[in-house]
């Protein structure tokens, strides 16, 4: 059974005639019994009942118009390149007075590599391959540097902590980040640098003081 309102009893026998119903809270029907019903209302309640419906017209429209709050992109949380590359010596090149090193990114975007420096301006480095290179998280790759000297006699009595410098970038930023070596990298460093630039282990003096163009360090 399907409707709205009470169920009304209904009364064939009674002699009184029709049966007086009580008054509902009904307030809209298709029947004609809802037009009756208003009509018996006091003119008070029906003012407020208009008002109570006026109100909650209004209130829907207002609702029903005010805008979608716009969503926020979500924070760019990428880390920056420095904080999430590593720069690992792995030895030797394949030819004199180069070095392999591997570049690892350990999570977010893509690291470029746009520059690597030797770490002083007597020396030189170029790279293969050749920059910029970019590196993926999780997919490291070898990079091998060749060093050259530009002069012997601004060199350094001994070389401690070498450096390289890398200009890397992500998505999120451009940094310098210069990365210290100890142990294997140092040594043989230091062994090409003397045997280019000192090769009279007697002698503390560098053989070519003046020499201002590049020259390749060689191993014997």
């Amino acid at each position: 059974m399907t409707g709205i309102g009470p169920v009304e009893p209904y009364h064939p026998d009674e002699a009184d005639g029709p049966h007086q119903d009580t008054p509902s809270d009904l307030l809209w029907s298709k029947s004609s019994r809802a037009g009756t019903r208003w009509a018996a209302l006091p003119r008070t309640r029906r003012r407020l009942v208009q008002a109570l419906i006026i109100a909650a017209a209004a209130t829907g429209t207002v609702l029903t118009l005010r805008p979608t709050p716009a969503t926020h992109a979500a924070p760019d949380l990428s880390p920056w390149p420095a904080t999430v590359t590593t720069l690992r010596y792995k030895g030797r090149g394949t030819t004199p007075a180069s070095y392999r090193f591997e570049v690892d990114v350990a999570r977010g975007s893509p690291v470029t590599v746009h520059q690597v420096g030797a770490g002083l301006p007597e020396l030189g480095a170029t790279t293969t391959p050749q920059l910029p290179l970019t590196v993926r998280a999780g997919t490291p790759r070898l990079i091998t540097v060749r060093i050259s000297v530009y002069k012997c006699a601004a060199l350094p009595p001994a070389l401690d902590l070498p450096h390289l410098d890398l200009l890397l970038s992500n998505r999120t930023a451009q940094q310098q980040q210069s990365f210290l070596f100890g142990g294997t990298y140092p040594h043989d460093l230091w062994t090409d640098l003397r045997t280019t630039c000192f090769p009279n282990p007697a002698s503390t003096a560098p053989t070519s003081p003046d020499q201002d163009t590049p020259r390749d360090l060689t191993r014997r």
